[in-house]
Order: C-alpha cells, then structure tokens, then sequence
C-alpha cells in the first residue's frame, strides 16, 4: 500500500515539474535568486551563450577546478555563467566550510539556496548540466562529467 502511495505521490510531482526545456526562455531562471559567496545579489546577464549548472559537490568541484586555472573573466569572455545549487547543503556547513572556501576563487560563481530550481532545470546525477542559450532561449540541453567537454562547450 506504502508502495502504490509513494508512487502516486512521486507521479504527481513529475507531472507538476516544470521543467526547462528546449525552447524554454532564460527568464524562467531569473525568478531564482541567486547570490554569489560574499553574499552579493547576481542577476544572469541577458547575453549569456552557456549556463553550466552543478547540484553535487563533486560536480561542483569538477567545474571550480577547471575555472581555477583560468583568467577570472573567462566566463564572462565566453558569455557563460556557473550555478552551483547548494539548497541540499545544510546552513551550518554552508557558512562555515563552503561559503569560505568558494570566496577564495576568482572566477563568478552563482549561488542558488531554493529548493525549487532543481525541479527546473533538469540534472543527471554524477553530471554537470550544459544549457546551451541563444537569444534568451534554450537551444539544447547536454552533460558532462569531464573537464575537456567543458572547455569544448566554453570555448565553442
């Protein structure tokens, strides 16, 4: 019983999410707040070409280790922005491990702490989400788990 419960349950939510998808604007994204880790209020800027998104630690870091090696303002030269969905993360690891630690990066980074983003943008686990934006709108959705897809997908 628990079981056919539990499935009607999920079933519902899966057809309520509402997901990005090809052809979605970008502007459904701006209804998220997102800040970066001093604290500060970020916007995603309208000419932005590549949105990478990460809702894991170890994807997190895949993508932080690469810009690690760039300029600060490669992203912003490749018109691309980095999410990081940290909502997950509880406040207390938050303020006191995480939010130290990315401030000591240079490149921009977006933090986002609802809960609800991740029912918009579709994720696979272990993989850095690509939406690949033109003119406000998505045009194709990939994943990655390696940094050279990553510089491919920068760099194109």
């Amino acid at each position: 019983m628990h079981k056919l419960f539990l499935f009607f349950v999920l079933s519902v939510l899966a057809l309520n999410a509402d997901f990005l998808n090809v052809s979605s604007s970008i502007t459904k994204l701006n209804g998220f707040k997102y800040e970066t880790p001093h604290g500060n209020e970020i916007k995603i800027p309208k000419e932005v070409k590549l949105i990478i998104v990460s809702f894991e630690k170890d994807t997190g870091a895949l993508v932080n280790e690469y810009l690690d090696t760039k300029s600060p303002d490669y992203l912003t030269k490749h018109n691309s922005i980095f999410i990081a969905d940290i909502n997950k993360m509880p406040s207390v690891i938050t303020k006191m491990f995480a939010l130290p630690k990315l401030r000591k990066y240079k490149h921009p980074m977006y933090l986002n702490y609802d809960e609800k983003f991740e029912q918009s943008v579709l994720g696979k686990e272990e993989m850095v989400t690509l939406l690949h934006v033109e003119n406000s709108i998505i045009k194709h959705i990939s994943f990655i788990v390696r940094k050279e897809e990553l510089k491919a997908a920068i760099e194109k």
